[in-house]
């Protein structure tokens, strides 16, 4: 998938999941994590593994894996190269629903589901551990920002986030 397909392609996919759950995250955060950790589609574990959010696979994880580099930032400074195991998925959609079980089930994540703004929402969802680099939030926030992500935190109906993704690559391009 190139970088041109990738919200076209997830967007749909994120707030039909998002609707069907009751809203319970923004899903301009959930776009922004998966342009983040998959590298806007080109890293190699969301190619072979449709493993879009860069999930670990630990012990209770009874799916299937994929290996792969990563670096992690255990002392808020300096980054350490390890080889990790990650939770792998048989589609996109399917990365998608794991994705929203695992925020919306633990309760390290609770706060996400109850925040007002995407920045809350991300801040709750790095705060529970998701991810180790000091710089996560800022980071997630500057891809909705300069993606216009946050147009898809008040769509009701798939179709029309589809529409408005093809409208706004349109008028890029």
């Amino acid at each position: 998938m190139n970088k041109s397909e990738l919200i076209p392609t997830i967007a749909p996919l994120v707030v039909a999941e998002n609707n069907k759950r009751g809203k319970p995250l923004y899903p301009s955060v959930v776009i922004a994590q998966a342009i983040c950790e998959s590298g806007w589609g080109q890293s190699k574990i969301m190619m072979k593994a449709n493993a879009i959010f860069g999930i670990k696979a630990t012990s209770s994880w009874k799916g299937k894996v994929y290996n792969s580099n990563t670096q992690e930032c255990y002392d808020g400074v300096s980054y350490t190269n390890i080889t990790a195991c990650f939770r792998a998925y048989d589609s996109l959609a399917e990365s998608i629903s794991d994705y929203f079980d695992l925020i919306t089930k633990l309760e390290r994540y609770r706060k996400a589901t109850v925040a007002e703004t995407p920045l809350e929402c991300i801040t709750a969802i790095k705060n529970g551990g998701y991810a180790t680099s000091p710089t996560y939030i800022n980071t997630i926030m500057s891809i909705i920002n300069s993606n216009n992500l946050t147009k898809y935190d008040n769509v009701e109906d798939v179709e029309n986030s589809v529409n408005n993704s093809i409208n706004v690559d349109t008028e890029q391009t």
